[in-house]
C-alpha cells in the first residue's frame, strides 16, 4: 500500500507521532490510500481501530492505528511490524486476517479484515449464550489460537474483547503485534495483556504459547461460569492473585470441568496442557478444521464363545459429541458429559433379517429384504408391473428410432466403403491369380523347350 502520507520502506520515518494532524485529517479521502474511514469501532491498549471501506471494490475492513507516544515504544511497534509477513501469510476461518501495514504521520497502522462489532464479551455481558453456545464460540476461539502456535506465533493478549464473532463464526483478533518466537522461550517485548486474563509468568516479562493456553483457561472460567477466576480492588491485586491464588469453582461445578480449568491455570506452565489441540480433546471438542467425532481407540472386548455363534461382535464405532440441555442465561455450569455409549449395531437391523455388522456400514443390511407375499405386497408389485409396462410400450418407438438412427445410418454410411472395400479385394485376387498363372505358364514353356 502507498499513500502520499505513508513513508515507504527503507526512507527516513517522521521524528515525532502527530496525533493532532491524525485528528484533523483521517475522514479526508486518500489519508490512507484506496481506503474511505468510516467510523471508529473502539480503542484498547494497542490503539484505534476505525472500520474503513475499500474505495476499488466497496468491501469493508478494520483499519488499527496504534499508540505509540515516545520514541522508544515507536520504535518497538517498528520492528514488531516487520513479523507482519509472516503471520499475514497465515489463513484460517478462525482468524482476523491481516491484510496490509503502513505508516502515516509516524503513526504505523494495520489493516485487517473486517470481523463485526459484536465480541464474546459483550454475548457473556448481555446473558446471551447459553453453554453450547458458549462451548461453540471457544472451540473456535481456541483453534485460531492453535494455528497461531503452529505458526510459531503467540498472541498474548487473548481475551473475550478479542474473540469476534459473525454469524456463527468466531475470529481471534488483534494479534497484529504479537511477537514471533521460535521453539525455545523468549521473552516479551511489546505489552503486558490484560490482567484479567494474563499468565502470572508474564510478570516476569516471559511468556511463550503456554501463556496463551493460560489465558484461554480463564477464557474458559468465563464461559462456564460466567465471570472471571480472579478479581481484585486494584490491577496490582488482581496480578497477584494470578501469582498465588488458586481459582474458585461453584458448588454445582463438576470435576471434570475443574479439572481442565485447573490444568490450563497451573501457576507453572509446564504443568499446563502441552497444546491447544491437547486442551481442546480434554473438552472432546473438534481439534481440526471440519472435524465433528470422538472415536474410541479402545479395541472391543472379545465376545464369549456362545455370543460369538449368535453374532459376531459389533466393530470399533464412532460417538458424536453430546447435546447439553442449555441451562438459564448468564450461568453455564454443567460440564460436559462424556458420551453415552451407541446401541449395539445388530439392534438396528430389520426383524427377521440377518446382517453382517463387518460386511456393510452401520444400519444398512447386507442383504435384500425378503419379498412379501401378502394381499398389498401382490397388489402393490402388480401395480408397478403395469407401469412398467406402459412405460416399456411407450419407449418402444423411440428405443426403435434410437437403433435406426444411432445404428442404421452409421451402417448406410460405412456401405460405400465396405463395396469399395471389396472391389478392392476382388482386384487384388485378381491380380495374384494372373501372376501365379503367369508364373505357371512361363515355368512350363521352360521345361517344353529344354
Amino acid at each position: 500500500m502507498e499513500a502520499p502520507r505513508i513513508e515507504p520502506e527503507g526512507q527516513p520515518q517522521p521524528e515525532r507521532v502527530d496525533w493532532e494532524a491524525f485528528y484533523q485529517n483521517y475522514r479526508k479521502p486518500g489519508y490512507v490510500a484506496g481506503f474511505e474511514i468510516v467510523h471508529k469501532l473502539g480503542g484498547g491498549m494497542f490503539g484505534l481501530v476505525f472500520k474503513a471501506r475499500k474505495e476499488s471494490i466497496g468491501k469493508d475492513y478494520a483499519i488499527k492505528f496504534l499508540k505509540v507516544d515516545d520514541e522508544t515504544v515507536r520504535d518497538a511497534v517498528a520492528r514488531e511490524l516487520e513479523t507482519v509477513r509472516f503471520f499475514a501469510q497465515i489463513d484460517h476461518p478462525n482468524l482476523v486476517s491481516i491484510e496490509d501495514k503502513g505508516i502515516v504521520d509516524g503513526i504505523p497502522f494495520l489493516v485487517m479484515s473486517y470481523a463485526g462489532q459484536d465480541t464474546l464479551q459483550k454475548r457473556l455481558q448481555n446473558d446471551g449464550l447459553d453453554r453450547d453456545d458458549a462451548l461453540r464460540i471457544f472451540a473456535q476461539a481456541a483453534r485460531g489460537v492453535q494455528a497461531l502456535h503452529e505458526h510459531s506465533l503467540v498472541h498474548f493478549d487473548l481475551k473475550p474483547a478479542n474473540i469476534f464473532l459473525k454469524g456463527d463464526v468466531a475470529r481471534v483478533g488483534d494479534y497484529g503485534l504479537s511477537k514471533l518466537v521460535s521453539e525455545s522461550r523468549n521473552s516479551l517485548s511489546f505489552s503486558r495483556g490484560t490482567p484479567y486474563y494474563m499468565a502470572p509468568e508474564m510478570l516476569q516479562r516471559r511468556g511463550d504459547s503456554k501463556s496463551d493456553i493460560y489465558s484461554l483457561g480463564i477464557i474458559l472460567y468465563e464461559c462456564l461460569y460466567g465471570d472471571v477466576p480472579f478479581r481484585g480492588d486494584s490491577e496490582w491485586e488482581v496480578l497477584r492473585k494470578h501469582e498465588h491464588a488458586e481459582p474458585e469453582f461453584p458448588a454445582d461445578s463438576r470435576p471434570g470441568d475443574r479439572a481442565i480449568v485447573r490444568r490450563c491455570l497451573e501457576k507453572d506452565p509446564d504443568q499446563r496442557f502441552g497444546s491447544v489441540a491437547e486442551l481442546l480433546r480434554a473438552l472432546q471438542a473438534p481439534v481440526a478444521l471440519g472435524e465433528s467425532l470422538v472415536f474410541d481407540q479402545a479395541p472391543p472386548a472379545p465376545p464369549a464363545p456362545a455370543a460369538r455363534m449368535a453374532a459376531p461382535p459389533p466393530p470399533p464405532a464412532a460417538r458424536a459429541m453430546p447435546t447439553p440441555p442449555p441451562l438459564p442465561a448468564g450461568r453455564l455450569a454443567t460440564p460436559l458429559a462424556a458420551p453415552p455409549a451407541p446401541p449395539p449395531i445388530a439392534a438396528a437391523a430389520p426383524a427377521g433379517v440377518p446382517r453382517d455388522p463387518a460386511a456393510s456400514p452401520y444400519g444398512m443390511p447386507w442383504r435384500e429384504e425378503p419379498r412379501r407375499n401378502g394381499p398389498v405386497g401382490l397388489m402393490v408389485r402388480g401395480v408397478f408391473g403395469i407401469i412398467d409396462l406402459v412405460i416399456f410400450l411407450v419407449m418402444l418407438p423411440v428405443r426403435a428410432v434410437s437403433a435406426f438412427t444411432g445404428r442404421g445410418i452409421v451402417w448406410l454410411l460405412r456401405l460405400p466403403l465396405r463395396l469399395l472395400a471389396a472391389v478392392a479385394q476382388l482386384v487384388g485376387l485378381l491380380v495374384v491369380a494372373g501372376l501365379v498363372l503367369l508364373v505357371v505358364v512361363t515355368i512350363l514353356n521352360l521345361v517344353g523347350a529344354l
